[in-house]
């Protein structure tokens, strides 16, 4: 179901119901202004339940579906939890020395580039945004992409700098 048709989603999913038997509700497009109203309808609709919901347009955007995380991040509460299950899937490295040296004033450049990777390993950063408190309201919906390119766009200058240039 799109996520975006709000209560119209139940009309939709009876129709499905009527056609054939539905055992699972994937809403889509939960990425932008969408809050998935039109979700609890298709459930109520169809007697079935949400197993994934999408906040983009690409596979690598659903995400199983948690009822717990789902209304924390609806809130604006952020979802720590899921936030450090796909830290530990993509395999984040204990940042301990990068804390240091920022303690220490030591922050350089490789250092910067090496958090960017880890943010861009992490998946989607509207996905990633909405999962840390109070940072979905930082960013605006719809300009997670504009944020990502910008990532994209300060690791390829970083690249293309000497060994000196990323120490400073």
């Amino acid at each position: 179901m799109d996520g975006s048709i709000g209560q119209a989603a139940f009309d939709q999913a009876s129709a499905f119901q009527a056609s054939v038997p539905v055992g699972s509700v994937i809403i889509t497009k939960l990425d932008g202004h969408a809050k998935g109203g039109g979700a609890l309808s298709a459930v109520a609709a169809t007697k079935s339940p949400i197993t994934f919901i999408g906040t983009g347009e690409h596979i690598v955007d659903l995400e199983k579906f948690d009822a717990k995380s789902f209304v924390s991040r609806l809130l604006g509460m952020g979802d720590i939890q899921g936030l450090m299950k796909v830290m530990e899937e993509a395999d984040i490295k204990d940042q301990k020395e990068v804390v240091d040296s920022i303690m220490k004033g030591e922050f350089n450049l490789r250092m910067m580039r090496d958090q960017f990777e880890n943010l861009t390993n992490l998946g989607p950063l509207g996905q990633i945004a909405s999962m840390i408190p109070g940072l979905s309201s930082i960013m605006p919906p719809g300009r997670e992409q504009e944020s990502a390119d910008r990532i994209k766009r300060c690791m390829t200058i970083m690249d293309s700098m000497n060994d000196q240039g990323l120490a400073s």
